[in-house]
Order: structure tokens, then C-alpha cells, then sequence
């Protein structure tokens, strides 16, 4: 399970993860543990990342939470 929308756009802006995670308040690894499904998002990073870097996209957009395969 993991955030396959959320990485796609991040992809697809050419935005640094690591930019992201600084912005957030997180590590790049921690960033990628949570677009992965390891570790949770919490409210203060969904709306961090959503209003800095996806103001055209919803929280549920970017946010929903897929299942490999």
C-alpha cells in the first residue's frame, strides 16, 4: 500500500523529495517510509504538502492510500 498519486505528481512538478520532507519538517527517508506505506501521514504534513506544492489538487486526490498490485 502506498501514495502511487501522490509520487506520480511529485514526478510529473519535477519537485525534490527532499524539498517536500524540508517542508514538512520530516526526513527524505521518512518521506519516502511514508509515500510507501510504512509509516502514516500526519494532518500537519497532508496539509503542508497540499497547500505548498498541490494547491490545484484536493487532500483526497493526493492522499489516497493504494494497494499494491
Amino acid at each position: 500500500m502506498g501514495y502511487s498519486t501522490l509520487e506520480q505528481k511529485i514526478a510529473e512538478r519535477g519537485i525534490k523529495k527532499s524539498v517536500i520532507a524540508a517542508a514538512a519538517g520530516i526526513t527524505t527517508q521518512a518521506l519516502n517510509n511514508k509515500l510507501c506505506g510504512k509509516s502514516p501521514f500526519t494532518w500537519p504534513e497532508v496539509l503542508t504538502i497540499q497547500r505548498c506544492f498541490f494547491p490545484d489538487m484536493t487532500k483526497d486526490e493526493l492522499f489516497r492510500l493504494e494497494s499494491a498490485g
